[in-house]
């Protein structure tokens, strides 16, 4: 039912970002979102390459810019918050505030992701595999066309030779000439050279629909509740706070912790309803028919984004550690980036590319059987990960 999502991601997940990021951050620790933002951004970049690499050294047929998406953006939500929710619970964690703040640097790299694919590009992006092919039909068709001409029609009032007779009258008076070229350079519709007010229109739809990107309710919620949180007078009114001594309620709580109490009631149900809309999407993709070896992308794509991005991953929080950005005690952050590293690509790709794909479009089963294909495999790699960090890394 499509109204489920809506509720999750405008309901459930907007209360969990409030809820967890208030509790967790204040103007002594708001540095850490800088960390989890840059961390987001590296494992985007190394996303970038592993996708060019693999368009360019392996068959993909026509999914081009979609392999290249497909290695960009992971499944930063649902997975990472549930595992971290879960971890959060046990040994070496377990302390105040682990889960929260577990929970809060998921929802900076879900939000990182979510502004990068839908405002920055990545649409168009994915778009760019399907818009190309009706072109290349016109200009066979066209070429088709001149070599096999057709004869058409004499309309009233045209020369037998496809001339307009006032054409040579035009030719004999270049003055009349200059405007009636200038009209038609004003309302030209070619793509390579648009108008000036077809260009100035599509701009400003473009940045009203990546304003429209940037207040939606997941996003806004994330952006006042760092607001709330730096701000020692507004923190103080929702979580106790040493900063600013504030009048508290009758219950001997801050004025407005009910509404803390309540966003963490209901934000409980995101990790859970995400993780089931996660296996519903997976249950409708089908793969009917790939591109002669296509399984090299496959292989090469669970090698790279499963395999050596978790390296390079455990490789940027030991780096991080020799810098003020991580500290050994931050075990929370390090296992949220190390996860993070490690997770197979979003499945929002599937509803972007069923918007331009055509029926029975190849690109569709190659995305299926990518998705398919990580999403198997993380059952060997996200153990060996998890473990490995809670041993080596943190530890």
């Amino acid at each position: 039912m499509s109204y489920i999502p809506q509720v999750v991601i405008n309901g459930f997940l907007p209360m969990l970002i409030f809820a967890s990021t208030i509790t967790s951050f204040s103007l002594d620790n708001i540095s850490e979102a800088g960390t989890v933002l840059l961390s987001a951004a590296f494992f985007t970049a190394f996303g970038v390459i592993f996708g060019i690499l693999i368009r360019f050294l392996t068959p993909v047929g026509g999914w081009k810019m979609g392999i290249i998406a497909t290695n960009m953006w992971s499944n930063n939500a649902d997975l990472v918050i549930g595992i971290t929710s879960t971890m959060s619970q046990t040994k070496p964690f377990g302390n105040v505030g682990d889960y929260e703040k577990g929970v809060s640097y998921s929802v900076i790299m879900a939000v990182f992701a979510f502004l990068t694919l839908y405002s920055m590009g990545g649409i168009q992006m994915m778009r760019r595999d399907f818009d190309s092919k009706p072109q290349e039909d016109t200009e066979a068709g066209r070429k088709e066309k001149k070599e096999n001409p057709v004869d058409e029609p004499v309309e009233r009032g045209q020369d037998p030779q496809g001339q307009l007779p006032e054409y040579e009258e035009k030719e004999k008076d270049p003055s009349r000439t200059t405007g009636t070229v200038a009209l038609a350079n004003s309302t030209s519709l070619d793509v390579n050279v648009p108008p000036q007010v077809e260009v100035a229109g599509r701009t400003k739809e473009k940045v009203m629909s990546i304003i429209k990107i940037f207040f939606t309710i997941p996003t806004i919620t994330l952006i006042s509740a760092l607001v709330i949180a730096v701000v020692p007078q507004l923190r103080a009114l929702f979580v106790p706070t040493t900063r600013v001594k504030m009048p508290t309620a009758p219950d001997g709580r801050p004025p407005l912790d009910f509404i803390i109490q309540f966003a963490s009631y209901g934000g409980q149900l995101s990790p859970v309803m995400g993780l089931a809309m996660l296996g519903a999407a997976l249950s409708r993709i089908r793969v009917r028919h790939l591109p002669e070896g296509f399984w090299m992308s496959i292989a090469a794509t669970c090698f790279l984004k499963l395999i050596v991005g978790p390296i390079l991953g455990i490789l940027w929080i030991q780096g991080l550690k020799h810098t003020p950005l991580i500290n050994d005690d931050q075990m929370m952050m390090q296992l949220v980036i190390a996860i993070t590293a490690g997770m197979p690509s979003a499945t929002s790709q599937v509803y972007i590319t069923t918007l331009y794909a055509p029926d029975d479009a190849p690109e569709m089963s190659q995305l299926a059987a990518m998705l398919l294909a990580q999403y198997a495999l993380i059952v060997l790699t996200l153990p060996i990960l998890t473990s490995y960090t809670l041993i080596k890394v943190i530890a």
